[in-house]
């Protein structure tokens, strides 16, 4: 599969999470703060990004750190939970909830699709 424009990739997005034509998606529209894709949802989008484009963005043993670049507290999505910081209180770094773009993920997509075709 060749890699999608990225009006192609908006489109995904965009049917996606059902959002009407007038609403702009551009590559530094943040998923969380601007469309409201959080927690499960969030791991949904990521799961269906696979699914639609044939790609891996994700290992059992490193789930996406390795295609974001996520420090060992950074996560992409916030959880939609609420409860105890159990990092910070076993005297670790808390969480944090690293901004994903809709450029970031078409990153992503684009170097899993680049990766692949070395093979």
């Amino acid at each position: 599969m060749d890699a999608p424009s990225l009006p192609e990739f908006v489109e995904f997005l965009r049917e996606w999470r059902r959002l009407p034509r007038s609403r702009e998606i551009a590559p530094g529209t943040e998923l969380e703060a601007d469309l409201g894709i959080t927690g499960d949802d969030g791991r949904d989008l990521l799961v269906a990004t696979e699914r639609r484009f044939n790609v891996t963005m994700s290992s059992y043993e490193n789930g996406y750190r390795e295609a974001f670049n996520l420090n060992p507290n950074e996560f992409l999505f916030h959880s939609e939970g609420i409860g105890p910081d159990l990092s910070a209180l076993l005297g670790g770094p808390s969480p944090v909830a690293r901004t994903l773009t809709a450029g970031d993920l078409y990153d992503a997509v684009t170097r899993a699709l680049a990766g692949r075709e070395l093979i």
